[in-house]
C-alpha cells in the first residue's frame, strides 16, 4: 500500500480553514490520476485530504515506477510516469509503520 500525495491547485504556506478548498487538487486531475493507476492494476481508494491510497501487486509497482521501486528518501520515483500524470503528483510514498504497540508475538 502506498499514498499518492496530489499537488494542490494553489499551494499555500499557511493553510487555514478558509484556504483549504483552494488547496484541494482539481477534480479532473484526481480523475486522471485515479484512471492512470487503475489501468495499471492498482486498486485506488477514494480521496482523503490531498492523497489517494494505492494497493497493488509488486509487479504493478515495478512496471509503473521501475526497479528499485523506492528511492533513498522513501518515495517512489516519478520519472517513468507520463508528464500529464507526474505534474499532478507531489510524491508517492509508503506509510511508515506505527512506532507503538506490540513488537513481537
Amino acid at each position: 500500500m502506498s499514498h499518492v500525495i496530489l499537488a494542490p491547485q494553489t499551494p499555500t504556506a499557511h493553510a487555514r480553514a478558509s484556504t483549504v478548498a483552494a488547496m484541494l487538487p482539481a477534480p479532473e486531475q484526481v480523475a486522471r490520476v485515479r484512471a492512470f493507476f487503475g489501468e495499471r492494476g492498482f486498486e485506488v481508494d477514494e480521496m482523503q485530504g490531498l492523497s489517494l491510497t494505492l494497493t497493488g501487486p509488486r509487479s504493478a509497482y515495478a512496471e509503473t515506477f521501475g526497479e528499485p521501486a523506492v528511492t533513498e528518501t522513501g518515495e517512489l520515483p516519478l520519472g517513468r510516469l507520463p508528464h500529464e500524470i507526474a505534474e499532478c503528483i507531489d510524491a508517492v510514498v509508503f506509510p511508515e509503520p506505527p512506532d507503538f504497540g506490540p513488537t513481537s508475538y
